[in-house]
């Protein structure tokens, strides 16, 4: 029992060191993207388009919100953006609409000013706007959306209560403009437009289709804001 014992206790002051060491290398991996990292509020109104869903009396427009912790390279303008969000469709004349917890995973790349040397990734007013500030946005994401219809119609297929819940995969991409508004504060106004996977909803099959949304496509409009809370940054000029 004694040798026993002392083996465990052996293994388990290893499997400490270990894991000690492994946390603190994946500290020091992380701690430099800290370093030049940012929060931001995303808010948009996006207009969709499926023949699908018209045809199934389900709402495509709605708004879209997310909260995004965005960090980059430090040499480079090349910033990553990802994030948690809502979407939801206004019913308004359709009996069904859409909601959606997404989680984006955004690239974007800074085309006029690739090699800029700011160590952060928000910039105050100084500089040129258009050069400093515009980029193009890659998002990929996966979405777990909830597909509602509550009136009844009996005699109407596409009036049945309906609800289906389903994962998709998302790609997107957006155009924006960042606007410094003070040396922690930026506005940036964007347009995107997003695409999801084709997938199977039960629910859909109710109103004698396959059942299949292969079609569902939507652009958006909107504002983001972020806030850089460190005391020290290098400006551009």
């Amino acid at each position: 029992m004694g040798i026993r014992h002392v083996y465990n206790k052996t293994c388990y002051l290893n499997v400490k060191t270990h894991m000690t060491r492994c946390c603190s290398l994946a500290l020091l991996t992380v701690l430099p993207c800290l370093c030049f990292s940012q929060i931001g509020l995303n808010a948009r109104y996006f207009f969709g388009k499926s023949d699908i869903l018209s045809q199934s009396n389900i709402s495509q427009d709605g708004v879209h919100a997310a909260l995004e912790y965005n960090f980059r390279l430090e040499q480079k303008r090349i910033e990553f953006r990802p994030g948690a969000g809502y979407r939801y469709t206004f019913p308004g004349d359709h009996s069904g609409n859409f909601s959606a917890y997404d989680l984006d995973f955004g690239t974007a790349i800074y085309p006029f000013d690739f090699a800029g040397d700011c160590d952060c990734p928000t910039f105050s007013k100084e500089g040129n706007l258009i050069k400093k500030g515009f980029f193009l946005e890659f998002i990929p994401g996966v979405s777990y959306q909830t597909l509602s219809r509550k009136e009844t119609e009996p005699n109407d297929p596409s009036r049945l209560p309906i609800r289906s819940k389903n994962f998709v995969w998302k790609i997107g991409g957006a155009a924006g403009l960042d606007i410094g508004i003070t040396d922690r504060y930026t506005i940036t106004p964007m347009f995107s437009m997003t695409m999801l996977s084709s997938s199977e909803w039960e629910g859909l099959l109710l109103d004698g289709s396959s059942g299949k949304l292969d079609d569902y496509v939507y652009m958006g409009g909107g504002l983001r804001l972020t806030y850089n809370a460190e005391e020290k940054r290098r400006r551009r000029n």
